[in-house]
């Protein structure tokens, strides 16, 4: 009878000490400002190259052998500004910057390798989704229109913008005495930002980034 119990017993206690003895994944958080520069693939004919910054965090996970996983959030910035005589419609022209901000998620893969006593250096990639909660556009009047009308301000998810947007970054880090980080970050985008207009003039804008970050770990 005590050994019906027993056996399971030790079988227990032996699988819990082993799980205690199971190194707990190392997770480093770190904090990140970049500038940004976009390049809008496919809208060059209506927006000039774009500039902005992303502000946020990042959690990287340790994986065996220098590997890790590293999810992140960033609040993000962008102005685009549109060529000049651009037309909107018969009555308006595009004035001004196209400014658009949002929320970007990356999901980044890598691998930490050392170059140096307190220097370590990164290659990462991976998708990220952009969550664009705000996009707004200054419009001018034709003036040469019958009856010109006052300036006004459109909201561009109105007219083929697009609340989501998705691409695939390449990333090449430094880490300085474990804590101070500066990194360089393209971003290739694979759906449209925006993509509006007739069959004969269809514009499809995708935002394509160059990033440079400088950050902290904790």
């Amino acid at each position: 009878m005590i050994r019906k119990f027993l056996l399971p017993a030790i079988i227990a206690t032996t699988i819990m000490t082993a799980a205690a003895q199971e190194p707990t994944p190392s997770v480093t958080y770190g904090v990140r400002l970049a500038m940004d520069v976009t390049v809008p693939g496919g809208g060059r004919s209506a927006y000039k190259t774009g500039a902005g910054f992303s502000l946020g965090g990042i959690a990287q996970i340790a994986m065996p052998r220098g590997f890790y996983f590293e999810p992140g959030l960033f609040f993000t910035y962008t102005g685009m500004t549109a060529k000049n005589l651009i037309t909107f419609d018969e009555e308006y022209y595009y004035q001004d910057a196209a400014k658009y901000y949002g929320l970007r998620v990356p999901l980044d893969f890598g691998y930490n390798f050392s170059v140096a006593p307190q220097i370590n250096m990164a290659v990462a990639t991976g998708p990220y989704i952009n969550f664009n909660l705000y996009a707004r556009q200054q419009l001018s009047p034709n003036l040469s229109a019958p009856d010109p009308l006052p300036d006004k301000k459109i909201n561009l998810f109105d007219h083929g913008w697009k609340r989501v947007d998705a691409g695939w970054s390449i990333k090449l880090s430094m880490t300085f005495a474990h804590d101070y980080y500066v990194g360089i970050t393209t971003g290739i985008a694979f759906t449209p930002l925006a993509s509006y207009g007739d069959k004969d003039k269809k514009i499809r804008i995708h935002r394509n980034t160059i990033a440079i970050s400088l950050g902290y770990n904790f």
